[in-house]
């Protein structure tokens, strides 16, 4: 690979929405760019709508993080521009301006920061920021949206693979900040994503949880020792989204008694002098 961009949209079972991802990726290309379409195990026409479209398609597992490893593996310099496949509407053109500020600043990494009206936040309030503000708050300062799928990567920045599932983006961010990367935010305007009923939520909230607390243990944040009574402070949140209302609903209450889960006290790290 040279020193350009790859576009890598990531997804499985993304017919209906992969032509607006990859119509982007294709528009923001330029010169050597290019775009993959980076299948993560579809039983749907993604990969046929991908290569019809004029992008490769680049087999992948199941796993949002094992999709996205075959995507770093495959690219060795320059930057990976990341976006998921489930990209429903953005009022600009967001890889591209990923693209942009990626040039402009010659970051090692760009965070596309997007105003999504209507979601309703859960993994990043209930487990992400306190357990990251407890663990490494260092990478609290530099990233405003931190699940964002939407980022331009050095794939230096990937010092240990990334975990399986929905961890990904949580790992990537805590890998630039223990390695020193320079990271920026990138404001991208509006965008909205597939809500999937919210049934999705517990999975995130779990991987987000678990590569929090394991890049915390190896980078000497939190001892092993201490895993299980962290592991049970994350329970108390999980417990709570599992039963969340659906998209639409009053969800005052349930903000609340998120809200109220987050600030509890947090268990020892273990660490000693810390």
């Amino acid at each position: 690979m040279g020193e350009g961009f790859t576009f890598a949209v990531v997804g499985r079972n993304e017919a209906a929405t992969l032509p607006t991802a990859l119509g982007f990726a294709l528009d923001a290309a330029q010169g050597d760019d290019q775009v993959w379409f980076v299948d993560s195990g579809s039983t749907d026409a993604s990969a046929q709508i991908a290569a019809d479209l004029g992008a490769e398609v680049v087999p992948g597992p199941v796993g949002k993080g094992r999709a996205m490893q075959v995507a770093f593996d495959r690219c060795t310099a320059g930057h990976l521009i990341f976006l998921d496949a489930d990209y429903e509407w953005s009022e600009r053109n967001i890889p591209a301006e990923i693209r942009a500020e990626a040039v402009r600043t010659d970051a090692d990494m760009v965070v596309g920061t997007y105003d999504e009206a209507g979601r309703r936040r859960v993994v990043m309030p209930g487990v992400y920021h306190p357990l990251v503000g407890a663990l490494a708050p260092e990478a609290l300062e530099h990233i405003d949206i931190a699940l964002s799928g939407f980022r331009a990567v050095r794939p230096h920045v990937l010092r240990s693979p990334l975990p399986p599932g929905y961890g990904a983006e949580t790992h990537l961010n805590l890998e630039a900040t223990f390695g020193g990367d320079r990271v920026v935010s990138c404001p991208v305007g509006g965008f909205r994503g597939s809500l999937r009923g919210y049934t999705n939520i517990p999975a995130i909230l779990d991987d987000v949880a678990a590569a929090i607390l394991d890049s915390a243990i190896r980078h000497g944040r939190l001892e092993q020792s201490a895993r299980s009574v962290w592991d049970g402070w994350v329970d108390g949140v999980r417990e709570l989204v599992a039963d969340q209302p659906p998209p639409g609903a009053d969800d005052v209450g349930f903000s609340e008694r998120l809200a109220t889960l987050a600030t509890r006290p947090l268990p020892p790290t273990g660490i000693v002098d810390r």
